[in-house]
C-alpha cells in the first residue's frame, strides 16, 4: 500500500483569520479505484451526484453485506458495469479525482444505509434521485 500526502487548507474565523496547512495520507489504490468508478458512473454529472457515487461505494465497505474494501467493492460481480464494459479504465475527469479525494479524507457524504444505486430503484426506500445532465435519473437507496 503507498500512502500520497494530502494538504489541507484550514481556514478560521473570528478575532483575526489564521489559515493552516494539514497533512493527511490516503492510499494510492483507493484514490486509483475510486476516482476511476466515480468518473466512469457520474463523471458527467452533477457533483452532488458525484459525491453520492463515491459515498456509496463507501458505504459498501462499510456495510458487513459487502467486501471491506474500495477495489473488491467496485469490483464485485455484477455490480458496477464500468468494470466490464471498460469505461472505468478511462482517465477520470479532474473534478472525480477531487471528489475521490474529500471522500477518502471526510467519509461517505450521505446516509449511511445507502447501498444501492442504479438507473431504476431498488432496496427498501430510494433515499436519493439524481438526475444526470441528459435527464435520466440515478437512484440511491437503502
Amino acid at each position: 500500500m503507498k500512502l500520497l500526502p494530502i494538504l489541507l487548507a484550514v481556514t478560521l474565523a473570528g478575532a483575526g483569520t489564521v489559515e493552516t496547512e494539514t497533512e493527511t495520507m490516503i492510499d494510492e489504490n483507493d484514490l486509483y479505484v475510486l476516482s476511476h468508478i466515480i468518473s466512469a458512473e457520474a463523471g458527467n454529472c452533477s457533483e452532488e451526484m458525484m459525491i453520492a457515487v463515491g459515498s456509496t461505494v463507501l458505504n459498501r465497505v462499510a456495510d458487513d453485506r459487502f467486501p471491506d474494501d474500495i477495489e473488491s467493492v467496485v469490483f464485485q460481480s455484477g455490480q458496477y458495469s464500468p468494470t466490464w464494459n471498460g469505461t472505468y479504465y478511462n482517465e477520470p475527469t479532474g473534478k472525480a479525482v477531487e471528489v475521490a479525494k474529500m471522500l477518502l479524507q471526510e467519509g461517505s457524504q450521505i446516509d449511511p444505509s445507502i447501498v444501492w444505486q442504479a438507473n431504476f430503484r431498488q432496496g427498501v426506500e430510494t433515499m436519493l434521485d439524481l438526475e444526470s445532465p441528459w435527464g435520466s435519473h440515478m437512484y440511491f437507496c437503502r
